[in-house]
């Protein structure tokens, strides 16, 4: 019977094609605004990931990367002497006002690693070398945004908080969300850039030994410090719940998949619908004949899980394509993870779960005398 539910279904091609485009479509839309959300909140801690670092110590009013309490360097003396701790290294982040000899004005984000292991420091140097970052007044600034304040290059000299500062280096940096350029010096320079600040340390880094665990050693850090301790992709989640909670981008997001949804879900079980009451003499010829109920409903749900799996593998494979040839640092946040790819699917078993539902209510009452007639 399914052989004959399989020829019913790819007998009438025009049917069948607007099924398999519309789920399609519904699949693409779906995967496009997930890809975008997801790619949206991996730059959200893009800064995290280029530290390397697998354990972070903040304060414990910390509440993300970006929402962060300054500690006293007497800290990472606290960390280290932790038993297992294989070295933990300050990073400091703080937001200065950068200014070119032009009067080109922006805030910018400086980042502080530690002056003697430049831990911290992202790979990805086009210009420059990683040494001369401990040259007096010198940064080293990230691609991307830095034309607010001039666009300076490689021996080009601003102002920084309102002191002389010259770009040694150039990085290629993953793009981040926050809308402000990065630039990187040491920690010695941040608390010359800020004398002000009397807690200059935000972030402690820290990697474990061989011998112990990270998640051993992190709980070992909160007992014996009070400090909060997070892993690497634990911070990185506690980041993207922090700009979750505090923007309009899941809410937004949210509306669009909901409402493609309802499309999808009209979309579908409207065509499938429509498929089976053009088949109304066929499956009315099935009863006639003593099939019973459960094999007639059986046919309908394996029709609509076929044209399920073929609009999901085609709307997916799009977008999947789409990504993987969107450059990694383009404006576009787009990251497909195969998670996404299974939400989908399950998704669009429900598209296709209910259209066959109400199909296969239409198929059980129809009256096998209706083959009979004129």
């Amino acid at each position: 019977m399914y052989q004959i539910a399989l020829k019913m279904l790819f007998g009438d091609k025009a049917k069948f094609l607007t099924l398999v485009v519309g789920l399609t479509f519904s699949v693409m839309l779906l995967t496009q605004q997930g890809s975008i959300f997801c790619g949206l909140m991996l730059r959200t801690a893009s800064n995290i990931f280029e530290t390397g670092a697998p354990i972070w110590v903040v304060d414990p009013k910390a509440t993300s990367f970006n929402d962060v309490v300054d500690m006293k360097l007497s800290e990472v003396l606290r960390v280290r002497s932790v038993q297992g701790v294989k070295w933990a290294v300050p990073l400091a982040l703080h937001s200065a006002i950068a200014q070119s000899d032009e009067g080109d004005t922006g805030v910018a984000q400086v980042i502080g690693v530690d002056d003697q292991t430049l831990i911290g420091l992202p790979k990805g140097m086009t210009k420059g070398r990683y040494e001369d970052i401990n040259q007096p007044g010198a940064v080293i600034i990230a691609k991307g945004r830095s034309e607010r304040y001039g666009s300076p290059q490689v021996g080009d000299y601003f102002e920084l908080n309102d002191q002389r500062v010259r770009v040694v280096g150039m990085l290629e940096t993953q793009k981040s969300f926050s809308p402000f350029p990065i630039m990187y010096t040491t920690l010695n320079k941040v608390q010359q850039f800020f004398p002000e600040k009397k807690r200059p340390v935000s972030f402690i880094l820290v990697k474990n030994e061989a011998s112990i665990s990270p998640e051993k050693l992190i709980q070992k850090i909160q007992t014996e410090t009070g400090l909060h301790a997070y892993g690497l992709w634990d911070f990185v989640f506690l980041t993207m719940k922090f700009w979750a909670a505090n923007t309009g981008i899941p809410i937004n997001l949210g509306i669009n998949v909901l409402m493609v949804i309802i499309i999808g879900t009209v979309i579908s079980a409207q065509t499938l619908y429509a498929f089976m009451l053009d088949n109304t003499r066929q499956f009315g010829t099935f009863k006639a004949i003593g099939i019973e109920n459960k094999t007639l409903a059986g046919m309908v749900l394996f029709q609509s899980a076929i044209v399920g799996i073929i609009g999901h593998g085609i709307g997916s494979g799009v977008i999947s394509f789409l990504g993987l040839i969107n450059p990694p640092n383009s404006q576009l946040a787009f990251y497909t993870p195969p998670q996404l790819i299974g939400i989908t699917f399950v998704l669009v078993c429900g598209f296709c779960l209910l259209a066959a539902v109400l199909s296969i209510i239409k198929v059980l009452r129809i009256d096998p005398a209706i083959v009979f007639r004129g």
